[in-house]
């Protein structure tokens, strides 16, 4: 099985996914795309390649199998054709060839996130060939719940996974993004993460869950 999880920014995969890849990557193939710099915009120049050392650190501690970068602008999607994003994540559906891929929730308040669930959708559109089976997007704490809308925006998850065993490798992961994390009561600080999931796993009676609403299944 192998699945790919699709990430606007440094971190967002951890917060979004860390949980589930720590699970499945034992028995399963976990790929990483994080499509920007995460830096552009908001640090200096060398928070670049900081932040991509913090992404490999991380992701090895998750068991990612792979982790990939490309440099699409920061917090500037919306300035390229949207057609632009969906052949760059459709270049790593024909190389991988995942059955599952996750995205991020289209109701996030950051306007990248927005963008990357709409060229996920459009990637992985059910057209013949198409070798995606499955598409869920995740909840990404500090920017998911930060919204306002109303109705089919909401993040209202179908799927639940059990991560009671590995959100300690998740809290773990995160630390290492130092200029992502925040003091709690912020909810991308590590008490806060662990409030979060304990927040959804309760909701499915279990101690910890990482949410996911599946938008599309393949029966084959």
């Amino acid at each position: 099985m192998c699945n790919l999880i699709i990430a606007s920014h440094p971190d967002d995969e951890v917060l979004g996914c860390g949980g589930f890849i720590a699970n499945r990557s034992s028995t399963e193939d976990c790929y990483v795309v994080i499509l920007t710099g995460g830096s552009d915009g908001r640090y200096k120049d060398d928070m670049r390649s900081v932040l991509r050392q913090n992404a490999q650190e991380a992701n090895k501690i998750l068991g990612t199998k792979d982790l990939f970068f490309e440099d699409l602008p920061n917090q500037k999607l919306e300035t390229l054709p949207i057609i632009e994003v969906t052949q760059t994540i459709e270049k790593y559906i024909k190389k991988l060839k995942p059955i599952r891929v996750f995205t991020q929730h289209g109701g996030d308040i950051n306007r990248d996130h927005k963008i990357v669930y709409e060229a996920t959708m459009t990637a992985t559109r059910a057209i013949v060939g198409q070798i995606v089976q499955e598409v869920y997007t995740y909840n990404t704490p500090s920017s998911t719940e930060w919204n306002f809308y109303e109705g089919e925006k909401v993040f209202i998850p179908t799927v639940y996974e059990n991560i009671g065993l590995t959100i300690d490798k998740k809290l773990e992961a995160m630390s290492l993004y130092k200029s992502e994390c925040r003091e709690y009561p912020h909810p991308r600080s590590l008490k806060a993460l662990r409030a979060h999931a304990n927040y959804w796993g309760v909701n499915v009676g279990i101690q910890y869950a990482e949410p996911f609403k599946l938008m599309r299944k393949m029966m084959v």
